[in-house]
């Protein structure tokens, strides 16, 4: 038979009494210490690292985004006022072309030689001329939302901006003052005249004129002041009609700006 294991002695007791700690005691209390103040320190920098980034990057994407929806409202903006200045152009080029039509009509019945060769119905289209008035509506929409909410600070161009209000306060202006000022003329000299003078009419629509005014016409044309009311219109028509041709310049220069 085998002999039995000898067991395994005891450490000697110290002086208190109590066994000495091995070397795993010291292996143990070497892994089981204290924290590290160094690794927390570190640690708590980086999460503060993180978060600070976090946020600067949330502040920037967030100003990205407004700074992408202010430009696609400033395009939204230049593109309006393009559209209305657009249609605003073809009104007035055919504006033109009509008080330009009215006025030498207008012309042609105080030179003689002229007035020789007009027949009634000559007569009664410068008569339908002269008692009628010519006005252009602009295109506001754009303008008008403009000024209501405040958005004149998106456009970037401050030259441009200032050019687009000047041309809406004081040329839009001076065209509406001047339709304004034939419509007057028209309605409270032209009409009153010619109903208290003239003699009855019995006017009806031929195609785009009123016809059976030549009557009016002939029995007035000698008056001197049914002349000057004449001479008159065709001056306010030609006055008007210059306004037209230089706001219809400025706008012809304003479109490329807005692409």
């Amino acid at each position: 038979m085998e002999d039995p294991p000898s067991p395994t002695p005891l450490p000697a007791p110290t002086a208190s009494g109590a066994p000495q700690a091995g070397r795993a005691s010291g292996i143990y209390s070497g892994i089981h210490s204290g924290p590290r103040p160094g690794l927390d320190w570190l640690r708590l920098l980086l999460e503060f690292v993180i978060v600070v980034v976090g946020i600067s990057l949330s502040f920037f994407l967030q100003d990205l985004r407004e700074e992408h929806s202010m430009r696609a409202e400033e395009d939204r903006f230049l593109a309006g006022f393009a559209r209305d200045f657009r249609a605003d152009l073809e009104v007035l080029r055919s504006r033109e072309a009509l008080l330009a039509s009215m006025s030498t009509g207008l012309r042609s019945t105080m030179d003689s030689k002229q007035r020789e060769e007009l027949t009634d119905k000559d007569l009664d289209r410068i008569m339908d001329a002269g008692l009628t008035y010519v006005a252009f509506a602009p295109s506001m929409a754009t303008y008008l939302e403009l000024r209501q909410t405040g958005a004149s600070k998106l456009i970037r161009d401050k030259k441009l901006l200032g050019k687009i209000i000047r041309l809406y306060e004081t040329d839009y202006a001076l065209a509406t003052e001047w339709d304004r000022i034939n419509r007057d003329l028209v309605l409270q000299r032209m009409f009153p005249y010619v109903e208290e003078f003239g003699p009855g009419v019995d006017g009806r629509l031929d195609g785009s004129y009123a016809s059976g005014y030549h009557s009016v016409f002939l029995a007035l044309e000698h008056e001197q002041w049914f002349k000057n009311l004449l001479s008159t219109n065709a001056m306010f028509k030609d006055a008007q009609n210059s306004v037209y041709v230089r706001l219809a310049e400025k706008i012809e220069g304003m479109l490329p700006l807005l692409n």
